[in-house]
């Protein structure tokens, strides 16, 4: 079987043949989008290709880079899935993450969520935007050795224990205790304390900013409470050290090798070592960039310089990979 998810992990899924192709971060860029998705549907009707992934991070357009046209990008992608099934796959990343628990993200002034909430509200198809957020795996391995993954290898995935809790990651259960926590709280209160920590003048006022809702009696009113439960437990910080790790650029140049060695074993399913680390999440000016050998740091749009330098790749998903430089071959544009 080419696909499917990998042992029992609902966060881990493998491929053990075919040709993949990899394109990272387009942070609601829709040229860049229509571009790739174009040269898929392309290749895939000549036999060169047979998978799409997307590393993450196809939504939350910076300032200044033109219209923000996550939505359509989203849409478009379902229609996509719809006609070509499995063979199209998207991995969660940071930027997804926070729509799922109904929290903001931001980066010094920068606050990306609100825009897409609204736009979410706008399109009636909210609920099956999340289911797909939802079901995102976080990691794809392949019997090539090459594992594919969002952002990069973190210090805890060196315990197995927590390897174990990410590959098993249950966004809802979690949801759920926090649901039931909320319903024993006076929830007023909680309101009112929400307010005074985010030093807003309502509840209600933060609710329909980030929320996009349209009052109390909207359902998903109280979300901003849930989501600030659920984040809160000590063990989503193993999540958001999954999907936001900065690599290289947190650790130092002698612990992230040990790190990434640690995930790539964690990783391997069955009889699939894993020998190299494929990611998107942080600059890479020429379209690419290789870190200690084992990690090869794809750029496909926004974190290349400029955008046109931008590249995607090709590997044979059957093909033994030994190290990130096999795979630069591989690299290609759209642009």
């Amino acid at each position: 079987m080419p696909f499917a998810p990998a042992k029992p992990y609902p966060r881990l899924w493998s491929l053990d043949a075919g040709l993949v192709m990899v394109v990272t971060d387009l942070h609601g860029d829709w040229d860049a989008y229509r571009r790739y998705r174009d040269r898929f549907v392309e290749l895939q009707a000549k036999g060169r290709v047979d998978w799409l992934i997307f590393a993450g991070d196809l939504i939350h357009s910076e300032p200044n880079t033109g219209p923000d046209q996550s939505l359509e990008i989203v849409l478009d992608l379902l229609a996509l899935l719809a006609s070509y099934g499995s063979a199209v796959i998207y991995l969660c990343g940071n930027h997804e993450l926070p729509h799922i628990y109904g929290i903001s993200l931001a980066r010094g002034d920068i606050v990306y969520t609100p825009v897409f909430e609204a736009a979410l509200s706008q399109s009636r198809r909210r609920a099956e935007i999340m289911r797909l957020f939802d079901s995102l795996p976080f990691f794809i391995a392949t019997r090539a050795g090459v594992s594919l993954a969002h952002a990069g290898a973190f210090a805890g995935i060196a315990e197995p224990q927590t390897a174990l809790k990410i590959l098993n990651w249950n966004h809802q259960e979690l949801l759920n205790r926090a649901q039931e926590a909320l319903a024993a709280e006076d929830v007023i209160n909680l309101r009112r304390a929400y307010a005074e920590l985010h030093q807003a003048p309502s509840y209600e006022a933060l609710a329909r900013h980030y929320l996009a809702v349209y009052g109390p009696d909207d359902p998903r009113y109280d979300h901003l409470l849930r989501g600030f439960l659920a984040t809160s437990v000590p063990s989503f910080d193993l999540l958001w050290s999954a999907l936001f790790s900065r690599c290289e650029a947190e650790y130092s140049r002698s612990d992230y090798p040990i790190f990434l060695d640690a995930m790539l074993k964690e990783l391997s399913v069955e009889d699939f070592p894993q020998q190299v680390l494929v990611s998107g999440h942080m600059d890479a000016p020429d379209g690419h960039r290789i870190i200690v050998h084992r990690q090869l740091r794809l750029a496909s749009a926004r974190h290349a310089r400029p955008r046109e330098a931008g590249q995607f790749l090709i590997f044979d998903a059957a093909r033994p990979v030994r190290n990130a430089e096999d795979l630069l071959n591989g690299l290609g544009s759209v642009f």
